[in-house]
């Protein structure tokens, strides 16, 4: 009887550890959460080799993120959207079995990254531009405010950027975006100050601070004037 007994305590306890590797290792196969290499690198060793003195490896760093990082930021940034209602199901479950964690990176916040990455890029990224201005003509406005961030931070093209960034400064929603965004383009927004100064009596105070750093960057003597100090 004891041996039975014996003999059904071990198999329970290759049982669970059979069962706890089978969900070790499906939770590693449902996660996403890596960093993304081009070239074997990672995209901070690229945007260091943009900025350094050597010019044959900054050459081959503009030639990598215009062919690789670009094309990739922008495909999750557009088309990676949707995540499997079965795969969120299952992370969902194993999530609250202890000892379990799945590193799962949901769609909206991948966009948020990819566009974030774009930004990181700064002029580097202004092959993205015509791309990130497409995207503002569909009706996702979480979309549109990664977009301005990105166009923003990019800061290229400002004959075609800065009047596209202006017409959002009337969107409630969008508006502290879009007057950031110009912020960054500097003194090459100063015509946008008209539009951005009824913005600091805004009624949400997000869009009034964001009108009243844009303004500092853009114009400063029109801040002053404003009483911005």
């Amino acid at each position: 009887m004891k041996k039975q007994i014996k003999h059904i305590s071990v198999g329970v306890v290759i049982g669970l550890l059979i069962l706890t590797g089978a969900a070790w290792l499906l939770s590693k196969s449902l996660g996403n959460f890596h960093e993304p290499l081009y070239a074997g690198q990672s995209l901070d060793y690229w945007r260091q080799q943009l900025d350094g003195r050597d010019t044959g490896a900054s050459n081959k760093a503009y030639a990598v993120v215009n062919t690789q990082v670009i094309p990739q930021l922008l495909d999750t940034l557009f088309h990676d959207t949707n995540d499997s209602k079965f795969r969120l199901a299952a992370i969902d479950v194993l999530d609250g079995l202890p000892g379990i964690h799945v590193n799962f990176v949901i769609a909206r916040e991948r966009q948020s990254v990819a566009a974030g990455s774009l930004g990181d890029l700064g002029p580097a990224a202004q092959s993205a531009v015509p791309a990130l201005i497409q995207g503002l003509n569909g009706e996702d406005s979480r979309l549109h405010e990664h977009v301005i961030s990105a166009l923003g931070r990019i800061h290229s093209k400002p004959d075609v950027v800065i009047p596209i960034l202006i017409s959002f400064l009337t969107n409630d929603d969008l508006n502290d975006e879009a007057a950031t965004a110009l912020g960054n383009y500097g003194s090459l927004a100063k015509v946008a100050v008209p539009e951005i100064i009824p913005l600091l009596k805004a009624r949400d105070k997000e869009a009034r601070a964001a009108a009243r750093a844009a303004l500092k960057q853009i114009d400063p003597i029109a801040a002053a004037k404003a009483g911005i100090n």
